[in-house]
């Protein structure tokens, strides 16, 4: 691995042909967005697809970010419960986002889909930023872009074999859960994991070459790269900042280089800085607790997620420590960095898993290494031809199985809601934002698709939701004191849905300001 190298196809003919990060972002981004046409094509009848089909509960909530930005706010207030709290500048990126839709007169699905879209161009041009920064032989570079845009793990091998237990340990498809462990699953799933691993790419290389030629103006534009990523993931300046830290102590550079460094660095600490303190409010730790799935998972399913980059990784391994250039220490110091925050006790217990951000990019790095420095050597002419792209094609099973997935799963009811639930919230979105009272299953989408603010609505985001999740089962089944707690709570709307709740709207509601098929409005004031 070197630093530099001659620029990729550098004769006439490939100068006038697209880069190849362009065509492959761009194919990338053509076949992430079949499923979602699809759904749209053939939703079920009576239904509305809510254009999601990965993590919808966490993307419901960007998109109530997104609206906060339409809203005019840069600061994010929690509109999934209803206990008071100050605004804070988390989730930067997402209430951007919303202004950009504001400014652009844009739906905000529409939105969410473009920065997707965007998001996949920006990554497969970072990925090659950063592979080329790393890796010397233009035809690694070439495969190692393929197999960081299409590579997926191998989880789907733990799905076949029922999840087994090992050493009391449940087993689970990290690959198919874990967007951020591949850039593939980023793509499709969420655009802010595609992104930030961007960001971390960006930031990286030049925080390095800044430290290299002793380049202020380097420093600050990687600077500008870190607070690209810590707008999305505060903690991820930490961690790859870490890691380039050890790299430019272990394998010494200039003063300037130094002072480049400090600069791209010091222009992210004192957002992480907030970011932490924040994340310690009162108002704040009462939501953040309740996060889910912040794990530090067990490693037997951790490397089936991984396993085609790690197998090759491994080969890599002997020879970087025998080298330990500098570009081999920043590497290896990101993975032992990320395995000390993973199994360490730290005070990063509940933020475990989100350190895992653009982990493919380093494993793709080392996995090129390890095919085209201690694999393919080893080989025959022919098959030096063929393992590469066969290697890929294993890799892309996973893949398939992603876009696959959903396209049969369609017309599974989770996926949409009623069409008269969704004209209902199309009637709530511009009217006076209050308090609205409805099943949690609604709740989930009135401040994804309007300004108000739900009592219960979202698994980590309403502050004790199991509970209020029976005290609005209870009040819309006849089972509690509706009118009680509506003055309590300065309840503003009730959505009764058939869907929810068996029972017909109580005469103390009064008369529905809308109705649509399944579903009545009740306006309260």
């Amino acid at each position: 691995m070197a630093v530099r190298a001659a620029p990729f196809g550098a004769t006439a003919a490939a100068a006038r042909r697209p880069p190849l990060w362009l065509v492959l972002g761009l194919v990338v981004a053509g076949i992430t967005l079949l499923p979602y046409l699809y759904a749209h094509l053939f939703e079920p009848p009576g239904r509305t697809f809510m254009g999601f089909f990965f993590l919808g509960d966490d993307a419901n909530t960007y998109l109530a970010k997104m609206r906060e930005g339409v809203d005019g706010s840069w600061a994010w207030t929690n509109r999934y419960t209803t206990e008071p709290s100050s605004p804070v500048y988390f989730f930067v990126y997402w209430i951007v986002l919303g202004h950009l839709a504001a400014v652009l007169h844009l739906n905000l699905l529409l939105t969410f889909h473009l920065a997707r879209i965007g998001g996949a161009v920006f990554l497969l041009y970072a990925g090659w930023m950063f592979i080329e920064h790393f890796v010397v032989d233009a035809a690694a570079r070439r495969w190692a872009l393929f197999f960081l845009a299409l590579g997926l793990g191998t989880g789907y091998v733990v799905q076949a074999i029922g999840k087994p237990l090992f050493f009391g340990q449940q087993t689970d498809t990290l690959d198919w859960r874990m967007p951020e462990l591949t850039a593939f699953y980023s793509i499709l799933a969420l655009p802010h994991f595609a992104w930030a691993a961007a960001f971390q790419a960006v930031g990286a290389v030049l925080t390095l070459r800044a430290a290299e030629r002793g380049s202020l103006k380097l420093g600050l534009v990687a600077g500008l790269a870190w607070l690209g990523e810590a707008s999305i993931h505060a903690q991820m300046p930490i961690l790859v900042g870490g890691a380039v830290v050890v790299a430019v102590l272990y394998r010494r550079v200039s003063p300037r280089g130094y002072a480049a460094v400090a600069l791209a660095l010091g222009m992210v600490a004192p957002y992480v800085l907030y970011s932490y303190v924040e994340l310690h409010n009162p108002e704040v730790s009462r939501w953040s607790g309740q996060w889910r799935n912040n794990f530090a998972p067990d490693l037997l399913s951790l490397f089936f997620a991984l396993a085609p980059q790690l197998l090759l990784a491994a080969l890599a391994l002997p020879r970087m420590l025998r080298r330990r250039s500098r570009s081999d220490v920043f590497l290896l110091a990101w993975l032992v960095l990320l395995a000390l925050i993973l199994w360490a006790p730290t005070p990063a217990d509940n933020l475990r898993r989100r350190f895992f951000d653009g982990i493919f990019l380093p494993l793709v790095v080392m996995a090129a290494e390890g095919l085209y420095g201690v694999v393919l050597p080893r080989l025959g002419a022919r098959a030096r031809r063929l393992v590469p792209f066969a290697y890929v094609s294993f890799a892309a099973i996973g893949s398939c199985f992603l876009l696959i997935g959903p396209l049969l799963v369609v017309s599974n009811p989770s996926y949409s809601v009623p069409t008269g639930e969704y004209h209902a919230l199309q009637w709530l979105s511009p009217r006076p934002p209050g308090v609205v009272l409805s099943s949690t299953r609604l709740g989930l989408l009135v401040p994804a698709y309007t300004s108000d603010t739900v009592y219960v609505g979202q698994y980590s985001e309403t502050f004790n939701w199991s509970a209020k999740v029976r005290q609005a089962n209870e009040v819309l089944n006849g089972r509690g004191d509706l009118p009680s707690f509506l003055a309590a709570h300065r309840v503003r709307y009730v959505l009764w849905t058939a869907a929810d709740t068996p029972l017909p709207p109580p005469p103390s509601l009064g008369t529905p300001a809308f109705t649509a098929p399944g579903i009545e409005v009740f306006q309260l004031y």
